[in-house]
């Protein structure tokens, strides 16, 4: 049985929020960068969102100011902030006093991660890896995973992009010789954009664990 934990992002329903939580997954993403087709905003409240405490809620955001990240987690009653544009090591250490830090990283496979990584190792709490592309946010495409071996990352991280259903055994594999923290999974379980085939989420739990 798999300890990893999972989160499923881009929500934008509260009853599928809720039934992630009924059947076990760890996290829930909400996205909140205007230009993304999952924006979170005007779908749910802060208020009903800041009541349903079930489930470890992370706000999503792209080159956003500090403080309007800080006023979304109080309304919103957020537990972590995952970064996911071009933030810096100083900008992610202002957050890190106040919240709990994901600082993503767009992979293409021909960077030199552990250069990429090093600055901003004690100003985070956890990595998130996702396939980099032209957009910020899901392509719905893998990436060449063997570039986090290589690396020898020493935290924790989520591993992103382009995980589905049919991924079960590789993603087992990687994460039984790898620090797999979460996995992250979005538009690959989605009927639409921000809306999941939840069925299909909660046999991708089952098998997983």
């Amino acid at each position: 049985m798999s300890n990893a934990k999972i989160k499923v992002c881009g929500m934008t329903s509260l009853q599928q929020v809720r039934e992630l939580a009924a059947w076990g997954a760890d996290y829930a993403g909400f996205i909140f960068y205007q230009k993304s087709p999952r924006f979170v905003g005007d779908k749910i409240s802060g208020t009903d969102l800041k009541a349903f405490t079930g489930i470890q809620k992370v706000g999503v955001f792209v080159n956003e100011t500090a403080d309007r990240i800080l006023q979304v987690v109080s309304d919103y009653g957020l537990h972590a902030v995952q970064l996911h544009g071009d933030e810096t090591p100083e900008f992610c250490k202002a957050l890190f006093a106040e919240i709990t830090v994901i600082k993503a990283f767009r992979v293409k496979g021909d960077e030199n991660l552990a250069a990429l990584l090093a600055p901003y190792e004690d100003y985070v709490d956890y990595f998130l890896f996702d396939t980099k592309a032209q957009e910020y946010g899901g392509t719905g495409k893998k990436f060449d995973w063997s570039v986090l071996e290589q690396a020898h990352i020493n935290k924790p991280y989520f591993l992103s992009g382009g995980i589905g259903a049919g991924d079960v055994e590789q993603v087992k594999g990687f994460m039984a010789a790898n620090p797999v923290f979460s996995l992250d999974v979005n538009s690959k379980f989605e009927i639409e954009p921000g809306v999941k085939d939840m069925e299909q989420v909660k046999r991708f739990i089952q098998d997983i664990r």
